[in-house]
């Protein structure tokens, strides 16, 4: 995202205190556009439920939705990860007629093995065939749009991105409100999958204004997947650790409630969960904002050094900077998230009044705004080893995220109510440590690592 990421700096450059707002703005919408969009939909939906649909179909419509949007993120993490490595090489080498390549290479892959998946999953659940239909759309729409993420950072026009998120998130809302008259709850969620059809075509319809080469099967793609097979283990990996923790309280006992057969919910923990993950939003703008592109600035001069066989004495300086400047980025970003946190969790009796949290539901959301605070913090650890591409350091981090976020969730369930959250929380801390430590040691080496990695002899382009 660094490169959309210095297009929206260059508004900080105006110097005045609305065009610093706008900037942020669009930063915290570009970097988490996807789920804060669909957790607006859905308390927008849900305000609005009392009218046409019964609370029991309403109930079955939102855990669809959750169900998609957990299942889409865990299935397109295979492909996702690969994906941003190869259409990086690709214009790394000016090789721009490879974007829609790519992207409808990947995009075919994933309607392919997507649809008998989604199909094969839905399918125990006692709901009507149309339903089941229109929840198979929606798994692949919402996989589509996880995968047009990607290719966010070659489009420079922020402005059109940002409105088609609104465009389509208003379409949802309104196609939900719409069709539920006519058609109940087949048409609700029918309404939410247009909306989310068009945020897809929208971004779709952008890369090919910016890239109008006529797509084709791209057979390199598919070459990457052997040779960076970490990345879809990657990819996998985190991305289940994401949604680990309610995995496991949807099998558990205690707690979990059945809405129709197979579809599971838990209204104590999901609620302060998918809060507390908003208050990610400020952190990730920063760092889209500003410290990823300082880094990366200072990350291309250092390795520029390199490949201009500059003296070592020169190399390390460009090194310095490069560490100075991601310890100011990790400075700013905890003083930030620090202060959001802290709010937070003062404040939380009265959010949990706006969003009409049980008072039995006030420790999981505070503990659940301390676990979204590591994990930021973990998220910008991993994205800065993927630029000194170690990917078997980030491979460890994220088996670790997703085993230790099992295991804690699972016996913070067997401890009882008072514990909740807390699994997810020191998963998330233990997972930090290790990457943060897996870093600080990169970095402490990094000009043996840049020599070491070196081929030696160059590669000819297949």
């Amino acid at each position: 995202m660094a490169g959309i990421g210095f297009e929206l700096r260059k508004m900080l450059e105006k110097d005045s205190y609305f065009h610093d707002l706008v900037a942020f703005s669009y930063a915290a919408l570009l970097s988490s556009g996807p789920w804060v969009l669909s957790i607006l939909c859905l308390a927008v939906l849900g305000f609005y439920r009392t009218t046409g649909l019964t609370l029991s179909e309403h109930e079955v419509f939102r855990s669809t939705v959750i169900y998609t949007y957990a299942f889409s993120l865990i299935f397109t993490g295979v492909s996702q990860l690969v994906v941003t490595r190869y259409l990086a090489d690709q214009l790394y080498v000016k090789e721009h007629r490879y974007t829609m390549r790519t992207l409808c290479t990947s995009a075919c892959l994933t309607l392919v093995v997507g649809a008998p998946v989604a199909v094969l999953f839905y399918l125990p659940f006692q709901l009507s065939a149309l339903y089941k239909f229109f929840a198979v759309l929606a798994f692949l729409v919402v996989c589509l749009i996880w995968l047009a993420m990607v290719f966010l950072s070659v489009i420079k026009d922020y402005n059109s991105i940002a409105l088609g998120f609104f465009v389509g998130s208003a379409c949802s809302v309104a196609g939900a409100m719409y069709l539920k008259g006519p058609m109940g709850m087949e048409g609700y969620l029918l309404g939410f999958v247009i909306g989310q059809a068009v945020i897809f075509f929208w971004l779709f319809s952008r890369l090919l204004a910016e890239f109008p080469d006529a797509p084709a099967w791209d057979r390199g793609l598919m070459r990457y997947f052997l040779s960076h097979w970490e990345l879809p283990v990657i990819g996998l990996a985190y991305n289940l650790g994401i949604w680990m923790d309610k995995i496991v309280f949807w099998v558990a006992d205690e707690g979990a409630r059945t809405i129709r057969p197979y579809l599971v919910t838990h209204d104590l923990y999901e609620g302060p969960v998918f809060v507390a993950y908003l208050t990610v939003v400020p952190a990730l703008a920063i760092f889209l904002l500003k410290m990823e592109t300082r880094f990366y600035e200072c990350y291309r001069r250092y390795y520029a050094r390199v490949v201009e066989k500059s003296s070592f004495a020169s190399i390390l300086r460009e090194k310095e900077q490069m560490v100075d400047v991601l310890k100011k980025g990790f400075r700013e970003v905890l003083i930030l998230q620090g202060a959001v946190t802290a709010l937070c969790m003062i404040f939380a009796p009265g959010l949990a009044q706006v969003f009409r949290f049980d008072p039995l539901q006030m420790p999981i959301l505070r503990i659940a705004f301390m676990g979204a605070f590591f994990q930021v913090l973990l998220i910008i650890c991993i994205v800065v080893l993927f630029y000194f591409d170690l990917r078997r350091d980030v491979l460890a981090v994220a088996i670790a995220f997703v085993l230790s976020n099992a295991a804690l969730t699972w016996w913070t369930i067997q401890q009882g109510l008072g514990y909740y959250g807390y699994g997810y929380c020191y998963a998330c801390l233990i997972s930090l440590v290790l990457a943060f430590s897996l870093l600080s040691r990169a970095l402490d080496s990094l000009e043996y690592l840049t020599f070491t990695k070196q081929p030696a002899f160059a590669r000819r382009r297949p």
